[in-house]
């Protein structure tokens, strides 16, 4: 038997929020909300795990050791991947509820996407270092702030297991969302930063829908 690609026509993305608890969707705490997004343009682009940085060259009088120099080295565990994809405008998910779901970029007092109430993934987390230790994710420090988690599963009838990943409290800047007008759609570009673990998934995590 030949092998089997996956392809991004069989592709859905869908963001969750915090309501399932601490570390979802390990802990079985509860349900979280979604929203699944449709008319989805299949250009995703996201790094497949979190950083970490290159080990700094200290020469010394016999040749070289690898050796950090400063606490940047141990940042660069904790920063933020990067993630980007596009949609086509709707009348109903990608007009509002995606614009909602997004982080609650217009700050409303309650944040609210469809009829349910939504709360934040940041700081549910953990972020697991090389030495297979645990550091917790922490909150932002602009209180306003929310974030939520990202979940792509590219599927293949052919295939016997799905495939996708998933990125956990990411936060989606005001400003890195665009809107591209062109003759017959309306695009929506968005660039987000995910601030905890990267895992590879092979079905969408369990949810109540917006």
């Amino acid at each position: 038997m030949g092998r089997i690609t996956y392809h991004g026509r069989g592709g859905r993305l869908r963001i969750y929020d915090g309501s399932g608890g601490t570390a979802m969707p390990n802990n079985g705490a509860g349900t979280p909300f979604f929203i699944e997004v449709p008319f989805s343009n299949m250009d995703f682009s996201g790094d497949a795990a979190k950083p970490r940085p290159p080990d700094p060259i200290v020469v010394t009088a016999g040749g070289y050791v690898h050796r950090p120099q400063s606490d940047d080295y141990e940042a660069a565990y904790y920063e933020p991947v990067e993630v980007l994809f596009s949609c086509l405008m709707d009348d109903t998910t990608n007009r509002v509820k995606l614009r909602d779901a997004l982080c609650n970029i217009d700050l409303k007092t309650t944040w609210a996407v469809g009829n349910n109430n939504w709360s934040s993934t940041k700081g549910r987390g953990s972020i697991i270092l090389p030495d297979n230790t645990f550091v917790a994710t922490q909150p932002f420090f602009d209180s306003r702030k929310v974030s939520v988690d990202m979940e792509l599963l590219w599927e293949n009838v052919k295939a016997t297991t799905n495939t996708g990943m998933r990125y956990e409290e990411a936060w989606f800047p005001p400003q890195e969302l665009t809107i591209n007008e062109s003759p017959d759609k309306i695009e929506l570009a968005i660039r987000g930063l995910g601030y905890g673990d990267v895992s590879v998934i092979s079905a969408f995590s369990k949810g109540n829908e917006s």
